[in-house]
């Protein structure tokens, strides 16, 4: 499909626009009107029935508004906008003072109806089938029916030629004593929608931690019942569960301390005899009475000789 094609099944012409009359003294001639109802589109050449998503609509700040959608005929600037299921998209802005905002206001004193067109690019296509239906901007609405989600306006264009009859656009003189300013209403939800996404990842972590860590408590316990050689009750698992982590690992091994089987005695008769352990510090007793015993064995034998040579 060629590029200008593609980009053009995104542009939907809604509704009419009405120049007022130009006052003395007034340069700049301001506009207003809904841009987009928030009912189905049932006419456009490729879609064919079509609806925007009001609560995920996006739309920052000042915006461009062009004739027939080329960016080279700039007409005009959208600088407030707001939106809601009771009104849909409402936007105004000023004319400039260029060829292309004076043919729109000229054409429009002479009586021309010039319509509002968007050009809206979604993050995400909804295709509801035949046999479904789907709520959207607070109405059910039966399938087939294609649903835009987060629809991001690029910008609004005055056109020759509108589809959506619900839509109508009213100009109002400049008022010199007015500030424009950027709309915040659409990032504060649009902030408050991420917050709300981040709080229920957070919320699916944290259960995914509580039952990992239930599992695992779970497994311990079964592997504890095993190594004891018991059968642990309900009430009992349920205690153990609830368990801090550090008093079930030194439960545990209390547990398992005390179930361990004591250390087999050797038969009697085959009980070995230890020799009595000697304190090194008094080793040297010992030592000292055997080389005594012996001095004095050895004095003993060389008496009894002296004797034997007296009696020659």
């Amino acid at each position: 499909m060629p590029v200008e094609e593609t980009q053009d099944k995104y542009c939907f012409r809604l509704g009419d626009l009405n120049v007022n009359q130009a006052e003395d003294g007034k340069k700049k001639r301001t506009f207003s009107g809904v841009a987009y109802s928030g009912e189905v589109i049932t006419d456009h050449w490729y879609w064919d029935r079509i609806i925007f998503d009001l609560d995920s609509m996006k739309i920052k700040g000042r915006i461009p508004a062009l004739l027939d959608h080329s960016p080279r005929q700039r007409a005009g600037v959208i600088n407030e906008h707001s939106i809601n299921h009771q009104q849909g998209l409402v936007v105004s802005g000023d004319l400039m003072s260029n060829e292309f905002g004076t043919e729109v206001a000229r054409d429009s004193d002479d009586g021309f109806p010039w319509q509002m067109s968007v050009r809206i690019e979604p993050s995400s296509v909804e295709e509801i089938q035949a046999d479904a239906s789907v709520t959207v901007n607070g109405k059910v609405h039966q399938g087939p029916i294609t649903v835009f989600r987060g629809g991001r306006i690029r910008e609004v264009s005055f056109c020759a030629l509108g589809a959506d009859d619900n839509t109508n656009a009213v100009a109002a003189s400049h008022n010199p004593t007015q500030t424009s300013k950027e709309d915040t209403d659409v990032d504060l939800e649009q902030a408050k929608a991420k917050i709300q996404e981040l709080e229920g990842q957070v919320n699916a972590l944290t259960e995914q931690n509580k039952q990992f860590a239930a599992d695992k408590r779970n497994s311990a316990i079964d592997v504890l019942a095993k190594d004891l050689g018991k059968e642990f009750t309900a009430e009992e698992k349920t205690k153990f569960a609830a368990m801090p982590d550090d008093a079930f690992d030194l439960m545990a091994t209390t547990l398992k301390q005390f179930a361990a089987p004591s250390q087999p005695q050797p038969p009697a008769g085959q009980q070995q005899q230890q020799a009595p352990l000697v304190n090194p510090v008094f080793a040297h007793l010992f030592s000292h009475q055997a080389n005594g015993g012996e001095n004095q064995f050895n004095a003993g034998q060389k008496t009894l000789a002296d004797l034997a040579k007296e009696r020659k």
